[in-house]
């Protein structure tokens, strides 16, 4: 007789989404509800389109979380959290980088920036 294999439900997805998703949620409210920080980040990396940016990023994190802690299409919603993420990758690398005398004009000093490993990490995780 012929063994059926069955497919083991894999339990450290249900993780993986689980923080992945808490933290695009966090981050999604956090532009939301503040939205100054966010729009210093967009202005001194020299991020186009800020006002769309600054209304669009944050909704975009929302759902994806939402996607994501809720297990549907969560293989697209990897797919565009991960897109997301390389996006923060540079910009925060681009923030790094920036000498203070390349502001915009009303910016006195740096925007805060989450460290580099967070948007790294997280756009691994993402398409895990």
């Amino acid at each position: 007789m012929e063994e059926k294999k069955t497919k083991k439900p894999y339990k450290h997805l249900f993780f993986i989404r689980l923080i992945v998703g808490i933290i695009f949620l966090f981050f999604g409210i956090m532009h939301l509800i503040n939205p100054e920080n966010f729009q210093n980040i967009l202005r001194a990396s020299d991020t186009p389109l800020v006002p769309f940016n600054l209304v669009f990023v944050p909704i975009a994190e929302i759902v994806v979380g939402a996607l994501l802690l809720l297990g549907l299409i969560s293989r697209i919603a990897g797919i565009i959290g991960f897109i997301i993420m390389v996006i923060g990758a540079w910009t925060t690398l681009i923030l790094m980088h920036l000498d203070p005398s390349q502001l915009p004009d009303d910016l006195t000093q740096k925007p805060f920036y989450p460290p580099i490993f967070i948007p790294i990490v997280l756009a691994l995780l993402c398409l895990y």
